[in-house]
Protein backbone atom coordinates (compact mmCIF):
# COMPACT_ATOMS: atom_id res chain seq x y z
CA UNK A 1 0.00 0.00 0.00
CA UNK A 2 1.46 3.33 -1.00
CA UNK A 3 2.00 6.04 1.55
CA UNK A 4 2.73 9.75 1.66
CA UNK A 5 5.43 10.59 4.19
CA UNK A 6 6.06 14.03 5.71
CA UNK A 7 9.12 15.38 7.51
CA UNK A 8 9.26 18.82 9.12
CA UNK A 9 12.66 20.36 8.38
CA UNK A 10 14.68 23.26 9.76
CA UNK A 11 15.59 24.50 6.28
CA UNK A 12 15.75 28.32 6.10
CA UNK A 13 12.85 28.71 3.72
CA UNK A 14 12.88 32.51 3.85
CA UNK A 15 16.39 32.60 2.42
CA UNK A 16 15.63 29.80 -0.03
CA UNK A 17 12.54 31.61 -1.34
CA UNK A 18 14.60 34.79 -1.84
CA UNK A 19 17.20 32.80 -3.76
CA UNK A 20 14.56 31.15 -5.95
CA UNK A 21 12.83 34.44 -6.81
CA UNK A 22 16.22 35.98 -7.62
CA UNK A 23 17.08 33.07 -9.91
CA UNK A 24 13.65 32.84 -11.55
CA UNK A 25 14.26 35.42 -14.33
CA UNK A 26 17.64 33.83 -15.08
CA UNK A 27 16.09 30.34 -15.36
CA UNK A 28 13.34 31.63 -17.65
CA UNK A 29 15.81 33.48 -19.88
CA UNK A 30 18.58 30.89 -19.99
CA UNK A 31 16.62 27.68 -20.60
CA UNK A 32 13.87 26.74 -23.06
CA UNK A 33 10.61 25.13 -21.87
CA UNK A 34 11.56 21.75 -23.31
CA UNK A 35 12.21 18.22 -22.15
CA UNK A 36 14.95 15.79 -23.15
CA UNK A 37 13.29 15.26 -26.53
CA UNK A 38 13.21 18.96 -27.42
CA UNK A 39 9.42 19.16 -27.24
CA UNK A 40 7.64 21.82 -25.21
CA UNK A 41 6.87 20.42 -21.80
CA UNK A 42 5.67 21.77 -18.44
CA UNK A 43 5.58 18.31 -16.89
CA UNK A 44 1.83 18.13 -17.54
CA UNK A 45 1.33 20.49 -14.60
CA UNK A 46 -0.68 23.10 -16.49
CA UNK A 47 1.66 25.87 -15.29
CA UNK A 48 2.54 26.69 -18.88
CA UNK A 49 5.64 27.55 -20.86
CA UNK A 50 6.50 30.72 -18.93
CA UNK A 51 7.15 28.82 -15.70
CA UNK A 52 10.32 27.60 -14.02
CA UNK A 53 8.56 24.23 -13.91
CA UNK A 54 8.64 24.00 -17.71
CA UNK A 55 12.46 24.28 -17.54
CA UNK A 56 12.77 21.39 -15.05
CA UNK A 57 14.86 19.29 -17.45
CA UNK A 58 17.64 21.87 -17.83
CA UNK A 59 18.70 22.72 -14.28
CA UNK A 60 19.07 21.09 -10.88
CA UNK A 61 18.51 22.99 -7.63
CA UNK A 62 20.99 20.67 -5.90
CA UNK A 63 23.75 22.25 -8.00
CA UNK A 64 23.10 25.57 -6.29
CA UNK A 65 25.15 26.82 -3.36
CA UNK A 66 23.53 26.52 0.06
CA UNK A 67 21.50 23.38 -0.68
CA UNK A 68 23.45 20.93 1.50
CA UNK A 69 20.67 20.86 4.10
CA UNK A 70 18.10 20.06 1.40
CA UNK A 71 20.31 17.19 0.21
CA UNK A 72 20.49 15.96 3.81
CA UNK A 73 16.72 15.86 4.20
CA UNK A 74 16.21 14.18 0.82
CA UNK A 75 18.60 11.45 1.99
CA UNK A 76 16.86 11.16 5.36
CA UNK A 77 13.44 10.96 3.75
CA UNK A 78 14.50 8.34 1.22
CA UNK A 79 16.08 6.18 3.91
CA UNK A 80 13.09 6.48 6.25
CA UNK A 81 10.62 5.80 3.43
CA UNK A 82 12.39 2.76 1.99
CA UNK A 83 14.18 1.46 5.08
CA UNK A 84 17.37 1.32 3.00
CA UNK A 85 20.70 2.69 4.21
CA UNK A 86 23.97 3.42 2.41
CA UNK A 87 22.43 3.48 -1.05
CA UNK A 88 23.57 5.72 -3.89
CA UNK A 89 20.63 7.69 -5.24
CA UNK A 90 20.22 10.17 -8.09
CA UNK A 91 18.08 13.27 -7.67
CA UNK A 92 16.50 15.71 -10.13
CA UNK A 93 15.33 18.89 -8.42
CA UNK A 94 13.49 21.96 -9.74
CA UNK A 95 11.31 24.85 -8.52
CA UNK A 96 7.61 25.58 -8.92
CA UNK A 97 6.66 29.25 -8.57
CA UNK A 98 2.92 29.85 -8.68
CA UNK A 99 1.07 33.14 -8.65
CA UNK A 100 -2.55 34.15 -8.17
CA UNK A 101 -4.94 32.09 -10.27
CA UNK A 102 -2.47 29.27 -10.96
CA UNK A 103 -2.87 25.61 -10.11
CA UNK A 104 -0.87 22.41 -10.61
CA UNK A 105 -3.10 20.01 -12.52
CA UNK A 106 -3.28 16.24 -11.89
CA UNK A 107 -0.16 14.50 -13.19
CA UNK A 108 2.38 11.89 -12.20
CA UNK A 109 6.08 11.39 -12.90
CA UNK A 110 6.09 7.80 -14.08
CA UNK A 111 4.45 6.75 -17.32
CA UNK A 112 5.77 3.21 -17.46
CA UNK A 113 3.41 0.26 -17.76
CA UNK A 114 5.58 -1.51 -15.21
CA UNK A 115 5.39 0.55 -12.05
CA UNK A 116 8.76 0.81 -10.33
CA UNK A 117 9.04 -0.07 -6.67
CA UNK A 118 9.24 2.89 -4.31
CA UNK A 119 12.92 2.30 -3.53
CA UNK A 120 13.67 2.68 -7.27
CA UNK A 121 11.68 5.84 -7.96
CA UNK A 122 10.32 8.26 -5.33
CA UNK A 123 9.04 11.81 -5.75
CA UNK A 124 8.65 14.66 -3.34
CA UNK A 125 8.54 18.36 -2.68
CA UNK A 126 9.57 20.93 -0.09
CA UNK A 127 7.10 23.68 0.81
CA UNK A 128 9.26 26.81 0.66
CA UNK A 129 6.79 29.70 0.63
CA UNK A 130 3.13 28.87 1.31
CA UNK A 131 0.42 30.88 3.03
CA UNK A 132 -1.75 28.16 4.54
CA UNK A 133 -4.45 28.30 1.87
CA UNK A 134 -3.15 25.55 -0.41
CA UNK A 135 -3.00 21.77 -0.25
CA UNK A 136 -1.49 19.03 -2.36
CA UNK A 137 -3.72 16.07 -3.22
CA UNK A 138 -2.57 12.51 -3.90
CA UNK A 139 -4.74 9.94 -5.68
CA UNK A 140 -4.17 6.23 -6.08
CA UNK A 141 -7.03 4.04 -7.24
CA UNK A 142 -9.59 6.58 -6.12
CA UNK A 143 -8.19 7.06 -2.62
CA UNK A 144 -7.38 10.76 -2.22
CA UNK A 145 -5.13 12.15 0.51
CA UNK A 146 -5.16 15.91 1.10
CA UNK A 147 -2.08 17.41 2.73
CA UNK A 148 -2.06 21.06 3.76
CA UNK A 149 1.06 22.85 2.57
CA UNK A 150 3.17 23.84 5.58
CA UNK A 151 6.39 25.86 5.33
CA UNK A 152 9.48 23.70 5.77
CA UNK A 153 7.52 20.49 5.33
CA UNK A 154 9.03 17.97 2.91
CA UNK A 155 6.82 15.23 1.46
CA UNK A 156 7.71 11.90 -0.20
CA UNK A 157 5.44 9.69 -2.32
CA UNK A 158 5.69 7.03 -5.06
CA UNK A 159 6.40 8.19 -8.61
CA UNK A 160 3.22 6.64 -10.01
CA UNK A 161 0.84 8.53 -7.71
CA UNK A 162 -1.21 11.24 -9.42
CA UNK A 163 -0.99 14.54 -7.54
CA UNK A 164 -2.14 18.16 -7.88
CA UNK A 165 -2.86 21.34 -5.94
CA UNK A 166 -5.88 23.51 -5.40
CA UNK A 167 -6.06 27.01 -6.90
CA UNK A 168 -3.63 29.56 -5.47
CA UNK A 169 -5.34 32.89 -4.81
CA UNK A 170 -2.68 34.67 -2.76
CA UNK A 171 -1.10 37.98 -3.75
CA UNK A 172 2.46 36.75 -3.23
CA UNK A 173 3.98 33.55 -4.68
CA UNK A 174 3.50 29.91 -3.74
CA UNK A 175 6.95 28.32 -3.98
CA UNK A 176 7.90 24.67 -3.75
CA UNK A 177 11.01 22.71 -4.62
CA UNK A 178 10.09 19.42 -6.29
CA UNK A 179 12.30 16.40 -6.89
CA UNK A 180 12.56 12.89 -8.28
CA UNK A 181 14.76 10.25 -6.62
CA UNK A 182 16.01 7.20 -8.51
CA UNK A 183 18.07 4.27 -7.33
CA UNK A 184 21.32 3.60 -9.17
CA UNK A 185 19.79 0.46 -10.63
CA UNK A 186 16.78 2.33 -12.03
CA UNK A 187 18.85 5.37 -13.06
CA UNK A 188 21.19 3.18 -15.12
CA UNK A 189 18.39 1.63 -17.17
CA UNK A 190 15.75 4.35 -17.22
CA UNK A 191 17.46 7.63 -17.94
CA UNK A 192 18.10 8.82 -21.46
CA UNK A 193 21.90 9.06 -21.89
CA UNK A 194 21.83 12.79 -22.64
CA UNK A 195 19.82 13.40 -19.47
CA UNK A 196 22.19 11.68 -17.04
CA UNK A 197 24.30 14.79 -16.46
CA UNK A 198 21.23 16.67 -15.23
CA UNK A 199 20.85 14.43 -12.17
CA UNK A 200 22.71 14.89 -8.88
CA UNK A 201 24.43 11.84 -7.41
CA UNK A 202 23.79 11.59 -3.68
CA UNK A 203 25.58 9.02 -1.58
CA UNK A 204 22.77 7.94 0.67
Amino acid sequence: VYKVKQIQTDINCVELSKSILKKEPEILKKYPPTGFDGNFNDGNTGLGMNSTTSRFYHYNVLDWEGTDILKKYIKIGYEEYTGLKDFVIYVKCWVNVMRKGEQIKPHNHCYSNQLPKENHYLCGHLNVQVDGTTSTFYNLNGHIDEMKNIIGNIVFFPSYVTHWTNLYNGDSQRITVAFDIKSKEFFDVDIYPEAKSKWFKLNS
